[in-house]
């Protein structure tokens, strides 16, 4: 990306860009500024029509944090590879860019060499179908992936990379709406995973992990609503991720904290009882399984 368009992502972040790169890329208890790294690894999404960038963590950084609270390869729960072929319209592509991004990272992290791959060529033809073919060849990801499969590093180099140029092609092309679509899809791809490996594990750091990033919801809802007239097929994302969001807002334990808490939902870490998760678990797999459709 180049450095004037990282500068002006700087420039029109608001302070809630600023915490949920925080929150969500680090460590809860970590106040550290937004880095180049984080800068690198995020999606950058406009909101509708205002000059306002909201920076959502990659998949790649959400998957991470996850591992390091116990997440580990469950094999099946990721999203079987289909020909990129079937996806026809813009909407479909999008979607299902984010949810292959997500299931790449998953892999990569753990070390699964040859679904990467796969996951790595499905995710590439995908973006070359949005129009992205020129970036893919003149970066060479996908040989350049292949190239360095046993080298974790390098690989999310790679990964981190290849967003990069795609948002910046996205931008300047105008065409955000299908970074918020996609990113709409990865997230919700790295909470199922997420829940599906606990339902294995009961580990109570990824069941914590997994509370937190439910702060992002309310913002993927926002974005998403501000780009309602650029594809009709967002308003079904919309009921489906208000849905969720209105199971998680009627827990008890997150009304309680948020009214304790009123100045910092931003910030906010819901400890959720076996039930509610329980709950947020069976939620999450209905959603996930409405945007396989």
């Amino acid at each position: 990306m180049n450095n004037s368009i990282v500068n002006q992502l700087f420039k029109c972040m608001t302070g809630f860009a600023v915490s949920i790169a925080v929150v969500s890329c680090g460590h809860s208890d970590t106040k550290e500024p937004v880095s180049d790294n984080v800068m690198k690894d995020s999606t950058a999404v406009k909101s509708g029509d205002s000059a306002v960038f909201y920076n959502f963590p990659s998949a790649l950084q959400i998957t991470s944090l996850f591992k390091k609270s116990g997440l580990t390869y469950v094999d099946g729960i990721t999203n079987p590879q289909k020909d990129p072929t079937k996806y026809t319209s813009i909407f479909s592509k999008s979607l299902n860019l984010g949810i292959y991004a997500a299931d790449l990272a998953y892999c990569v992290l753990n070390k699964q060499n040859q679904e990467s791959l796969n996951y790595m060529k499905v995710s590439t033809d995908l973006a070359s179908s949005l129009g992205m073919s020129s970036i893919l060849e003149s970066g060479n990801f996908g040989k350049r992936f292949e190239l360095n499969i046993d080298n974790e590093d390098t690989l999310r180099n790679i990964i981190s990379e290849l967003q990069m140029e795609a948002d910046t092609y996205l931008h300047d092309n105008d065409q955000q709406f299908i970074s918020t679509i996609g990113f709409c899809g990865a997230w919700t791809e790295v909470m199922y995973i997420g829940t599906k490996v606990f339902e294995q594990s009961k580990g109570r750091e990824l069941n914590d992990k997994i509370s937190e990033q439910m702060v992002l919801l309310s913002r993927i809802i926002a974005v998403l609503r501000s780009e309602q007239k650029k594809d009709p097929a967002i308003a079904e994302l919309l009921k489906e991720m208000n849905g969720l969001l209105d199971v998680y807002n009627g827990f008890d334990s997150v009304k309680r904290s948020k009214a304790e808490n009123k100045e910092e939902e931003l910030n906010l870490t819901v400890g959720l009882s076996e039930q509610e998760f329980a709950a947020l678990v069976k939620k999450l797999a209905d959603v996930h399984q409405s945007l396989l459709k």
